[in-house]
């Protein structure tokens, strides 16, 4: 197995069509600082020759490979498959060199298709036009071979179609998974999602979490720290319960390979009993979070409450709590550096033993947290830039003095049974959740 990295482009721009042994070239888009966890998950599941990038990894695979790698990936947001590499500096040299090629080699003449389309070049500064001229390039193409006019279907096509140029270079690709794979289908419809499935899976893995390990995630939000977790545990890959992917129309898919596969990963899934403790203080966020599992069929994975994090009490002596603040966008700046300062005081007074992490786009609010960092990363949660804090707790730490923990208001209004206080330190009913995340973008 051939293993390099290259620094720079996001996608290599070396033509290669197949590895040395003959297997297909295919690339997986990730987010910026989530390429390591993507190589190494891409070796778990079979893939050959990797070549790390900026924001993604060019692989080797043949297609009971590929078909375990789109159904199980966590960190990747797309697979595509490159298929035509050439040098073009205006559109009519891009239309001259699609033209010519053998597109039904890939795609019947009636079949629907889309493009996509990811330019960084001073020769191609109207995106959209590009893409306007290679559709022109693959309808005319059948329009001259076969007399028959494919159509564009950007919400569903038989073949979606991804354009990539970087300055003079252009590679045009079809896309292996179709709908981003950062959208594994669990949220409810209209629900808030300020953290994107793919960033929230990285950030788990980042901290160190395992489903062995205790996980707490007591502004929850929209769920996805939850859910993500939830899934990692199940044991079933993340895309089990999706049905359709782009690979599954192109010329020569053998529908028995899709089966072989999910058959043997159903053989070897491996159920972890793990303990999940989520709350939040707003209950629409406590509702989404319980209807985005049940949509998993996650029921009994995660225990929910309505909770205040600074009035909460953790049940175990250690474990790993992930925390997603309102940024500065959502708060004043004087209320953002109250409440990062009580987040750092409840922290070292209530959290020992444990390791806190922290995602916040606020810089300075995360100074307000007052204590010294263990891990600290960059990662982008969309197109915020923000850091992914580690803090290690231990016993005996000192608490700052004025705590601004008890001055925060409590939740008084409508307390469920099963909040966690200071005062009732134990749960009167244990709610279970029914049984049963540019690239940023596209992954939000």
């Amino acid at each position: 197995m051939i293993n390099q990295e290259k620094q720079g482009a996001e996608q290599t721009d070396g033509q290669r069509e197949a590895t040395s042994s003959g297997l297909p070239i295919y690339f997986a888009k990730t987010l910026a600082g989530m390429e390591r966890l993507l190589k190494d998950e891409l070796v778990e599941l079979g893939a050959t020759d990797l070549v790390v990038v900026r924001r993604g990894v060019e692989f080797g695979a043949d297609m009971s490979t590929l078909v375990r790698i789109c159904l199980c990936t966590r960190f990747a947001i797309r697979v595509l498959r490159p298929v035509l590499w050439f040098k073009a500096e205006n559109t009519d040299a891009l239309y001259e060199e699609a033209t010519k090629w053998e597109w039904g080699s890939v795609m019947n003449p009636s079949a629907t298709f889309a493009i996509d389309v990811t330019a960084h070049s001073e020769y191609f500064t109207h995106s959209q036009f590009a893409t306007l001229r290679l559709k022109d390039a693959i309808v005319d193409h059948f329009r001259t071979s076969s007399g028959i006019r494919p159509n564009v279907d950007r919400e569903n096509p038989d073949v979606r179609i991804h354009l990539h140029i970087n300055q003079n270079q252009v590679t045009i690709s079809l896309d292996a998974s179709g709908r981003p794979l950062a959208r594994r289908g669990y949220r409810p419809i209209g629900a808030k999602a300020p953290l994107s499935e793919v960033l929230a899976a990285g950030l788990l893995a980042k901290a160190g979490w395992t489903p062995d390990i205790p996980l707490y995630d007591p502004m929850c939000g929209s769920g996805t720290f939850t859910v993500e977790a939830a899934l990692w545990a199940d044991g079933y890959p993340i895309q089990w319960h999706r049905r359709k992917f782009a690979f599954m129309d192109w010329r020569g898919f053998d529908e028995e390979v899709w089966w072989d596969v999910r058959d043997d990963l159903k053989s070897e899934r491996q159920f972890v009993e793990s303990t999940i403790h989520t709350s939040d203080k707003d209950y629409g966020a406590v509702s989404q979070t319980r209807a985005a599992l049940s949509n998993m069929e996650l029921d009994g994975r995660a225990e929910l409450g309505r909770s205040d994090f600074f009035k909460l009490i953790p049940r175990d002596d250690s474990g790993i709590v992930v925390i997603n603040p309102p940024y500065g966008e959502r708060m004043e700046v004087d209320d953002l550096d109250a409440m990062y300062s009580a987040i750092g005081d409840r922290l070292k007074s209530h959290w020992a033993g444990f390791s806190a992490w922290i995602i916040s786009s606020d810089f300075d609010a995360l100074k307000r947290v007052g204590l010294k960092h263990s891990s600290r990363e960059t990662m982008y949660n969309g197109p915020l830039e923000c850091r992914w804090v580690g803090f290690e707790l231990y016993e005996g730490s000192q608490e700052k003095k004025g705590s601004l923990a008890e001055e925060l208001p409590a939740v008084t209004d409508g307390v469920s049974p099963e909040v966690i206080t200071e005062e009732d330190s134990s749960v009167v009913t244990n709610e279970t959740l029914p049984d049963a995340a540019s690239d940023a973008a596209e992954a939000s």
